[in-house]
């Protein structure tokens, strides 16, 4: 039944094109004009949203002089955006130099933090390990200890203060 109704649907369209061509062509003009219209209203703000997230920065480092064996991991956010951050999602990875699979893997976002921080300001604190990645075996967890591991933070994902 659904097919019946496109069919009668763009044989209509099909019958206002060729009996009235001038005002079809507009109309189809001006549905075309709106809609470029939005999809550009939305590209151009999901652009400038990416550009303010990507002046949220994170670094991670294994520090055990700052940090205890319970929570190794040293992350801090620098926020250089214009904008207060409200919470910060992000993910952190640990694998081997000159290897591309992690060890260990929190997952897209898998810590968060609610820590308001303002622009142009920064904050750290001590973490726990991620898990271990999916796929990494007992015996290679065994044979690297976290504190020679590259640590890096992924997907930073930011969410600003309205203002």
């Amino acid at each position: 039944m659904e097919e019946l109704a496109w069919v009668v649907g763009i044989l209509g369209a099909l019958f206002l094109l060729f009996r009235f061509p001038r005002p079809s062509l507009i109309f189809i003009g001006g549905l075309v004009t709106i809609g470029v219209s939005v999809a550009g209203f939305f590209y151009v703000r999901d652009q400038l949203a990416k550009q303010k997230a990507a002046k949220v920065e994170a670094s991670v480092a294994y520090d055990l002089e700052r940090c205890s064996p319970e929570y190794p991991l040293f992350i801090g956010i620098v926020n250089d955006s214009a904008d207060t951050v409200e919470d910060v999602s992000f993910g952190v990875e640990g694998h081997h130099a000159a290897y591309s699979d992690p060890l260990y893997n929190s997952g897209y976002l898998g810590y968060s933090s609610d820590r308001i921080i303002a622009s142009g300001e920064g904050w750290g604190s001590c973490w726990t390990l991620p898990p271990q990645a999916y796929g990494a075996s007992e015996q290679r967890i065994a044979a690297s200890p976290p504190e020679t591991l590259v640590w890096t933070v992924k997907n930073v994902s930011p969410t600003f203060r309205e203002r």
